[in-house]
Formats: C-alpha cells, sequence, structure tokens
C-alpha cells in the first residue's frame, strides 16, 4: 500500500488538524494531517495523508463539498510536485581588447569622442561605451561634446595676491572699561529717595501711589526705563519735606511688593555748578530725578543720582 495525500482547499481559518483529522477518520484510516499556516494563522488549505491510494480516492468523494465550520470544503487527489532541473547559465565569453586600445576605454570608431580629465565619477566610463566617450578617472560622467580639460592655475606671480585667498582674520574686539564714578564730591539728598527691585510693571502713577497711600506728600515720583519704555525696575521719590523722606525711608526700608523687598537709600546729588560755568555731564547708571525750577538769580539745584551700595 503506498500512502497518498489528499489537498483539502476552503478552509476556514477556525478550523484545526484534530478537528480536520476527526473528519476524515470517519471515512479512512488517516495517517497525518498538515494545515498550511502563516505564523499562527491558518492559510485555509492544508494536506491529509492517508494509508493507501484507494481510501484518498475514497476521502475524496465522501468528502469534497461537505461543509466543516460553515464553509464547504474541496478534495482533491495531491499531485506530485516534479522539481524541473535548472539549466545551468553558459558563462560568459571574455572580453577581447582590440589592438591599440587602452584598458577600460571603449573603441575610438565609436562616434562622438570626450577626452576628460582625471577623475571621473560614477557612471562616466559606462557612459563612454554608448557614444565612445573616451574617458580616464575622476571627470563626474564625462564631458559633453568633445569638451577640453581645464588647464590647472597657474601659480600667482611673486608680490601678486592669490585669487580666493581667505581674508586677513578680524583683529579681536577690545572691550571698554568703564571709568568708576567719583562720588567724594556728591552729597546726600534732603528730598529724594532711590528706591530699587521695584516691580517692572510699575508706572510712574502706581509707583507714587505705593507712598501716597501710606500718607506721604509727594512732588514728583517717576519709573527709569530703557529706550524700549519697558522699566529697569528702580525711580527715584521726591517728597515735600526731610523729614517725610526720613519718615518714608524708615517705613520702606524692609518692605515688600509682590513678595519684592525693597531697596531704599538716599538719593545722592551732584553739586551745583557755579554762574557762568559751563557743567561736565557724566552718565549714570539711572537718570535724574527732576526738581522745581528755581529763581533766575539762584544757582542751579543739584540732581540726584543713583547712591553707590
Amino acid at each position: 500500500m503506498v500512502r497518498t495525500k489528499v489537498f483539502v482547499g476552503n478552509l476556514s481559518f477556525k478550523t484545526r488538524e484534530a478537528e480536520l483529522s476527526q473528519e476524515f477518520s470517519a471515512v479512512a484510516k488517516v495517517v497525518g494531517v498538515n494545515i498550511i499556516t502563516r505564523g499562527p494563522r491558518s492559510l485555509g488549505y492544508g494536506f491529509v495523508e492517508m494509508d493507501s491510494e484507494e481510501d484518498a480516492h475514497k476521502a475524496v468523494k465522501a468528502m469534497d463539498k461537505k461543509e466543516i465550520d460553515g464553509r464547504s470544503i474541496n478534495v482533491e487527489v495531491a499531485k506530485d510536485r516534479v522539481e524541473g532541473e535548472k539549466k545551468p547559465k553558459a558563462p560568459r565569453a571574455p572580453k577581447v581588447k582590440k589592438e591599440g586600445e587602452a584598458e577600460g576605454e571603449a573603441s575610438p570608431a565609436a562616434a562622438g569622442t570626450a577626452t576628460t580629465t582625471e577623475g571621473a565619477a560614477r557612471g562616466g566610463a559606462k557612459r563612454g561605451g554608448r557614444g565612445g566617450a573616451t574617458t580616464t578617472r575622476g571627470a563626474r560622467g564625462g564631458a559633453r561634446g568633445g569638451a577640453k580639460p581645464r588647464a590647472p592655475k597657474a601659480a600667482p606671480k611673486e608680490g601678486e595676491a592669490e585669487t580666493g585667498a581667505s581674508p586677513a582674520p578680524r583683529a579681536p574686539r577690545v572691550k571698554k572699561e568703564r571709568t568708576p564714578r567719583d562720588d567724594s564730591t556728591r552729597t546726600p539728598s534732603q528730598t529724594v529717595l532711590f528706591v530699587a527691585n521695584i516691580p517692572f510693571a510699575f508706572t510712574d502713577e502706581t509707583f507714587a501711589k505705593l507712598f501716597t497711600d501710606a500718607g506721604f506728600k509727594l512732588k514728583k515720583a517717576h519709573v527709569v526705563v530703557k529706550k524700549n519704555a519697558k522699566s529697569k525696575g528702580f525711580g527715584f521719590v521726591e517728597f515735600e519735606t526731610h523729614e517725610d523722606q526720613q519718615k518714608a525711608l524708615a517705613q520702606f526700608e524692609k518692605h515688600k511688593v509682590e513678595d519684592r523687598p525693597l531697596n531704599v537709600k538716599v538719593a545722592l546729588e551732584e553739586p551745583p555748578v557755579a554762574e557762568g560755568t559751563v557743567a561736565t555731564t557724566t552718565a549714570t547708571t539711572a537718570p535724574a530725578a527732576s526738581s522745581p525750577a528755581p529763581a533766575a538769580a539762584s544757582p542751579k539745584p543739584a540732581t540726584p543720582t543713583t547712591p553707590k551700595a
């Protein structure tokens, strides 16, 4: 007896080998079952090996078009697969080099020869075979239309600047040091306070309101700003009397605004400029607070500046 396989197609993906073996065993003797899968999933067909060729034909007759797991299966005797022998490819004949032809060069008889400089890029030699181009290594694809190679640039003559030479490096920028301000000539103001670490959202109005709400009378409150009109975080307050200045200094010295401790100090003033002389302006870290205009006969009042820490 010769064992014979039958092909079973149109299987349900739920059908398992044990179930398929049980169905065919009811008809004839089953030797083995193999459902073809891809990974864990069934491909919907397989083979059932029967004990004899007679059993195989009996299974085909009984099981073909039978419904298993809701699908009508197809059953037929499996055909033996005959593998045809592949004919070996004939070896290529070696390329014969013609007389007078350099290795790696195309035939000079082809039309459209082009000579290129050393360094042909990828594909240059292959393209040369189509149009008869004669190439050497290094140029990309070869020159078209018989273009001649570029001559190398001549070395610059003595005293002549080389073309394309990199410019001379720039000298490093020297950072200027600021001259320290001389505070020996300045005197403490009698009415102006310097207030630092104020909120950046403060304007002149909200800055003044901080002191007026505490019962002080002010002449002016000024928040120092940058060129873009944003606050620098400090300013000057001018009071009516020296007494108010001292009271405000004591009251706001450790005061907090929006969780920011204020830094309050007495502002320093520049000495008054004698009448008839030209005043020398010194740059300060903060603009001076303005004072009321004095009488024409009186000298210019001192200008408050940022106190030295």
